[in-house]
């Protein structure tokens, strides 16, 4: 697709070419395009024109297309697609994303596809079905090249050769005479070799591999850890089982990073529900979290009320609440930040936490006195009346520094009670943080009361 071209333009292009009479012109049009590219305009068009389109391809197109669409798209267009033709189409794809695909639909439709398939893609899809999607194993492909310690470089060479139409070879693969992964073989290290050579000394030995069971953020970790752009998968025994490439790992980079960012505006971690028509799962995701929040600002108001008697005393008071929560919240939601990405990145680790959080807890309280002493200053200066000044300063002082050792340690304890920080630490920070600085506010204006009649 042509980056300055609008795309606008080539879906109203692409409307014109599924008309009656037009079908070879269609499937010119489609070919020019790249499998993505293709994906998105189908992203943009209406269900019955994104189906005409997908059946102007043939299966093996098709199916890059299919594997470059979003969740909610795959669900909207192949919904309406029959079991017989998304068996073709499922059959030419790479074994992870026949799995991610047969994972999306309902049971029956996906057992149906699954009985179509080949029995050998039928038996490696089964066995990916079996693992977690979160997983090594539910990121994998079992499509690869691998050759035993025993063989040359010249075996190596043809076997690419048989397997080039039917896998993308990044390196071929080594195992022992037990099956066990011992290393790969760079395609150039394959073409700078004699075919005489051994494979085993012209290979590189496996620097690291891991248990399909391994959690996919923990192999995105690998990957950035040993700058890797293929990874083998093993079983128990350490029998090459399958491999996870870049790209699988570019792919949970992202699905990773929009879960955190919906799990941080208090909503659960589905993209898919989110961003689909299911608007009353939507609303059992985003709800819960709100309506903790509502009876948290309920609660803040109930100590106002109950306080009452202190601030009819020295009215003005209630005019510096926002500002008092407010900064509370912002430093309180910067310090669950930054050490729920520290945690998540592996920047804060088990012997690193308390060291990360008393400096977090440092470098607040530091903002905290500024802040205090500037709203000192201003507050005295517009009221003319340096108790109030002193007063405002140091409640804020104090509830911005409370709100700091609450948001850098929530995170971790949160994680200690098997609940995800991401999830709960926004909408708890903001409740416990509001209920807090109301709190310390009242009870410092109850020091200062004398003095502020």
């Amino acid at each position: 697709m042509d980056p300055g071209r609008a795309v606008d333009e080539d879906i109203d292009e692409l409307e014109m070419l599924t008309q009656p009479g037009r079908e070879d012109d269609l499937r010119t049009f489609l070919l020019l395009l790249h499998p993505a590219d293709v994906a998105e305009l189908l992203g943009h068009v209406h269900e019955q024109t994104a189906l005409s389109i997908l059946r102007h391809l043939d299966p093996e197109r098709a199916a890059e297309m299919v594997s470059e669409l979003d969740p909610y798209d795959q669900e909207r267009i192949l919904k309406l697609v029959k079991p017989e033709e998304l068996g073709s189409i499922v059959g030419e794809m790479e074994t992870d994303d026949a799995a991610d695909l047969l994972q999306e639909l309902d049971k029956a439709t996906a057992d149906r596809i699954l009985a179509s398939l080949p029995s050998d893609d039928r038996d490696d899809v089964a066995k990916l079905l079996r693992y977690d999607p979160d997983t090594a194993g539910g990121i994998m492909q079992t499509e690869l090249v691998a050759v035993p310690l025993t063989a040359t470089v010249g075996d190596a060479v043809e076997a690419v050769r048989e397997a080039a139409n039917e896998v993308d070879i990044i390196s071929v693969f080594v195992v022992d005479e037990r099956g066990r992964y011992a290393g790969n073989l760079a395609l150039q290290d394959l073409v700078l070799s004699s075919a005489e050579a051994s494979v085993a000394r012209a290979m590189e030995a496996k620097v690291v591999e891991v248990d399909p069971k391994l959690d996919q953020e923990e192999v995105a970790k690998i990957f950035d850890r040993y700058s890797l752009v293929e990874l083998g998968v093993v079983d128990a025994d350490g029998r090459l089982i399958g491999r996870i490439t870049a790209d699988d790992v570019h792919e949970v980079l992202v699905e990773e990073a929009e879960e955190d960012f919906l799990k941080m505006a208090g909503t659960a971690a589905e993209p898919e529900v989110i961003y689909s028509d299911h608007v009353f799962r939507i609303v059992g995701q985003r709800l819960p979290w709100l309506m903790s929040t509502f009876f948290a600002g309920l609660l803040a108001s109930y100590i106002l009320q109950s306080a009452r008697t202190i601030y009819e005393s020295a009215v003005v008071l209630l005019m510096f609440v926002p500002v008092i929560t407010g900064m509370s919240g912002n430093v309180g939601t910067q310090s669950a930040m930054i050490m729920i990405q520290g945690m998540a990145a592996g920047h804060v680790d088990k012997d690193a936490l308390f060291r990360a959080i008393l400096k977090d807890i440092t470098v607040s309280a530091i903002m905290a006195v500024i802040c205090g002493l500037t709203v000192t200053a201003i507050v005295t200066l517009w009221k003319g009346h340096p108790a109030l000044g002193l007063c405002v300063g140091l409640a804020l002082t104090c509830s911005m520094t409370t709100a700091s050792v609450l948001g850098s340690t929530e995170p971790a304890l949160l994680k200690r009670a098997g609940i995800d920080p991401a999830v709960a630490a926004g909408p708890l920070i903001t409740s416990i943080n509001d209920i807090s600085g109301v709190i310390i506010f009242t009870l410092i204006s109850t020091m200062f009361l004398e003095f502020l009649k």
